[in-house]
C-alpha cells in the first residue's frame, strides 16, 4: 500500500510539471515585479541639471532636449529651474547627497572658481575643443581657465550696460552722456519726483545684481581690487582716490533714483524702465526681449550706451557671461556627453528664446545666418545687438569675480560676501564718509581672503 501511495504522488507531480510546462510558468508575484522594476530603474542613468534660465520658453527647450536625449541615448535628463540668486547655495547644499546635480547653468565665474577650489567641478576642455575650440570663444577671453583648465562652457557674452530714453533726451534738449558731469545732468533733468519720474535706477541690494551692475561705476574709473600679486589695493594711495570719486558719483546719482533702488535687483531694473518710471537703467540684452513682450512701443525710444569715463575718454561695461558647468558626480562622463550634444544640436533653439539677451559666446554662432534669422534679433539688430558687439570690442570690461591677475577663488569670495554692495550702501543709504568706507571694506576683504 505504501509503495502504491508513493507512486500516485510521483505521477501527480509529473502531471503538474507537464501542465506547467505547457501552460507557461506561474505568474510572478507582485513583489517579484517590484524587484524587476527597481532593477530596471537602477540601470537607467539620471542626469540632474539646475537651470538658472527659469523663463518658460527656455525651460521648455531644455526639457524637450532632455526628452529627446533620453529617447536617443537612454539617459534620463531632469532639468530643474533654480533662480540665479539661489543656485550656488543649492549646489553646495546638495553636493554629495542623493539630490546632487550633475550640471548647472551659471552666471558668475566667481562661483566656478570657488567650486573648483573644493574639487566639485570637472574640466571641460575636451567639449570646448569639440564644439569649435578656444579661439571661437572670442580668442578664449571668456573661458577664464584655472591652472590651465577650463571649467565652464559659455553660451552667451552677457555685458551690463546702460539704456536711455531717446525721446526724453530730445524733450530736454540733451544727448547720451559721455562724461560724468553729463551723466549727472541727464539724471537730474529726467527727474520729476512729483510725477514719479526719475533719472535712473541702479541696484543697491546685497545681491548679484548690485555686484554686477552698480560696480560699473568702479570700472569707469579704472578701479581694481587686487594687484598682480594678490595684494588688496582698494585703499592704496594710488587706487583709493579713484574709488572715492566713483562713490561720490554714485552718491550724487542716488538722489535721482526711486526709493526702490535700495532693494532693487534684476526684475526692478527692467520694470522701472519698461513702466516708464526711469529714463535710464542698466542691464543686459534681456531688457530688449522683455520690452518687446511687455511694451513694444518703447522699441524705437531707447539707445544702448556704455558707462562714461569721468573725462569722456571712453566707456565701461561690466563683464557678464552665462554658461554650463559639469559637476564631479557618479555621472560626470555621461553628463559631459549630454552637454556636448546640447551645444551641437540644440544651442540655437536655446539662444533664440531670448534672442537679444543671449549674445553668442562663440563668434561662429554670432556670424551664422541660423542665429541671425530670429525675428527679434533682426528687428533689434541695429539698436540692441550691434551696440553689444561694439561694447564687447571697445569698452573697458571688468567684474568683481574676474579681478586679479588670474582666475581665482579670492575674487569669488569677495563677490559672494557682497562686500562691494556693502561699500555702496555705506555711502548712499547710511551716508558714511566715502574715504572711511573704502578703508573699512578693504580691511574686510583682507580678512576674508587671508591676506
Amino acid at each position: 500500500m505504501r509503495a502504491k501511495w508513493i507512486l500516485q504522488c510521483l505521477v501527480s507531480v509529473l502531471v503538474i510539471g507537464l501542465l506547467a510546462g505547457c501552460l507557461g510558468s506561474p505568474a510572478p508575484s507582485p513583489s517579484d515585479e517590484g524587484k524587476k522594476d527597481d532593477e530596471e530603474k537602477a540601470e537607467t542613468t539620471v542626469i540632474r541639471v539646475a537651470s538658472t534660465e527659469t523663463g518658460p520658453e527656455t525651460m521648455e527647450v531644455l526639457q524637450t532636449a532632455g526628452k529627446e536625449y533620453e529617447e536617443e541615448f537612454g539617459v534620463k535628463v531632469e532639468v530643474e529651474a533654480v533662480p540665479l540668486a539661489d543656485v550656488f547655495t543649492k549646489i553646495n547644499a546638495t553636493y554629495g547627497t542623493s539630490a546632487q546635480y550633475d550640471a548647472f547653468l551659471s552666471g558668475y565665474i566667481g562661483h566656478i572658481a570657488l567650486l573648483e577650489k573644493e574639487g566639485k567641478v570637472a574640466p571641460v576642455d575636451d567639449i570646448i575643443e569639440n564644439i569649435g575650440g578656444k579661439s571661437d570663444f572670442y580668442d578664449g577671453h571668456i573661458l577664464f581657465p584655472i591652472k590651465g583648465k577650463t571649467y565652464w562652457i559659455p553660451y552667451d557674452y552677457n555685458l551690463a550696460y546702460g539704456y536711455i530714453r531717446t525721446d526724453w533726451l530730445e524733450e530736454k534738449g540733451l544727448s547720451v552722456p559721455k562724461t560724468w558731469d553729463e551723466f549727472v545732468n541727464v539724471a537730474k533733468a529726467f527727474t520729476d519726483k512729483e510725477n514719479n519720474k526719475y533719472g535712473l535706477m541702479m541696484p543697491l541690494k546685497s545681491d548679484g545684481a548690485t555686484n554686477w551692475v552698480t560696480s560699473n561705476l568702479l570700472w569707469a574709473n579704472n578701479v581694481r581690487i587686487f594687484d598682480d600679486n594678490w595684494k588688496v589695493i582698494l585703499d592704496s594711495p594710488e587706487m583709493k582716490p579713484n574709488v572715492v570719486e566713483s562713490l561720490n558719483l554714485l552718491k550724487e546719482l542716488h538722489q535721482y533714483m526711486p526709493a526702490e533702488a535700495s532693494n532693487a535687483s534684476y526684475a526692478e531694473l527692467t520694470e522701472a524702465f519698461i513702466s516708464e518710471q526711469v529714463g535710464m537703467t542698466f542691464y543686459s540684452g534681456r531688457l530688449v526681449d522683455i520690452l518687446e513682450q511687455k511694451n513694444p512701443a518703447l522699441g524705437e525710444k531707447f539707445q544702448v550706451f556704455g558707462i562714461p569715463m569721468k573725462d569722456g575718454s571712453g566707456v565701461s561695461a561690466s563683464l557678464g557671461y552665462d554658461s554650463i558647468a559639469v559637476l564631479n558626480s557618479e555621472h560626470t562622463d555621461e553628463t559631459k556627453k549630454f552637454v556636448e550634444w546640447f551645444y551641437k544640436e540644440k544651442l540655437n533653439d536655446f539662444l533664440h528664446t531670448f534672442g537679444v539677451h543671449y549674445f553668442p559666446a562663440q563668434e561662429s554662432i554670432y556670424n551664422s545666418e541660423e542665429w541671425r534669422s530670429d525675428e527679434v534679433i533682426k528687428k533689434y539688430w541695429e539698436t540692441g545687438v550691434v551696440p553689444q558687439y561694439d561694447l564687447l570690442k571697445n569698452a573697458e570690461l571688468h567684474s568683481i569675480d574676474s579681478d586679479g591677475p588670474e582666475t581665482d577663488a579670492r575674487p569669488g569670495e569677495v563677490f559672494e560676501a557682497y562686500l562691494i554692495p556693502k561699500l555702496f550702501q555705506k555711502v548712499t543709504l547710511n551716508n558714511e564718509d566715502p574715504e572711511q568706507a573704502v578703508e573699512d571694506i578693504a580691511d574686510e576683504i583682507r580678512q576674508l581672503v587671508g591676506e
